[in-house]
């Protein structure tokens, strides 16, 4: 189990996170827990470069560590510092200690290619709704259907049990747009610096006419 307050995520000064609660969030997130969505084997062995992956990569899904916290973190950064600085400015102190706060209240899961951590998905399971809070995925993995496979798999798990994912973008990333408009998402929200966005399986849709019909 992690302890929050024993984690500094870099080789310097802690971050000045406290949190000292051995919650059930933070244990089913980081690394203990029933599994939501399948999982793959492996173990991390090394940082790896956006461009060292071959083109014929074996990429596996499973769940993370408490090891696996820096290495997230640095995925996290490259994948969103663009976005945070042009819309708020980055805070590198703040950045690490809500990245910590948001481990411990989701289901994480790191994408390995070849053994290697290649990204994360990041997921809370709800009561009405499964909500998928972020995917970070390495350059080296974007553009070969890695992240359409993590959203399928999470589309499978809502259409059996009949709920809604809901997720956020920001409005200035068009291309994640794109990317969950197609694959069924459509635009339910918007806010200043995020664009909300839903899907539902193709039978609550179905259902969903008949009831306008009906009631026609």
């Amino acid at each position: 189990m992690c302890l929050f307050n024993e984690l500094s995520l870099d080789t310097g000064n802690p971050v000045g996170y406290r949190d000292h609660r051995r919650t059930d969030a933070a244990e089913q997130s980081l690394g203990r827990g029933s599994a939501s969505i399948d999982q793959g084997q492996g173990a991390m062995l090394g940082p790896m470069h956006p461009g060292s992956l071959p083109q014929r990569s074996r990429v596996e899904l499973r769940r993370a560590a408490c090891s696996d916290l820096l290495k997230l973190f640095e995925i996290h950064r490259a994948v969103f510092l663009p976005y945070i600085a042009q819309i708020w400015g980055w805070d590198e102190r703040w950045q690490r200690g809500n990245f910590l706060e948001e481990m411990a209240t989701a289901s994480i899961w790191v994408v390995q290619a070849d053994n290697e951590v290649a990204g994360y998905l990041q997921v809370q399971n709800q009561a009405e709704r499964i909500y998928l809070r972020n995917i970070a995925l390495l350059p080296a993995l974007r553009g070969r259907g890695v992240g359409t496979r993590l959203v399928g798999q999470l589309q499978a798990k809502a259409a059996e049990r009949g709920m809604p994912i809901e997720l956020s973008v920001f409005r200035i990333n068009a291309a994640a747009r794109r990317f969950y408009e197609r694959l069924g998402f459509t635009r339910t929200q918007d806010g200043q610096t995020h664009i909300g966005m839903t899907w539902h399986s193709p039978e609550h849709e179905q259902r969903g006419r008949e009831r306008s019909v009906d009631a026609g």
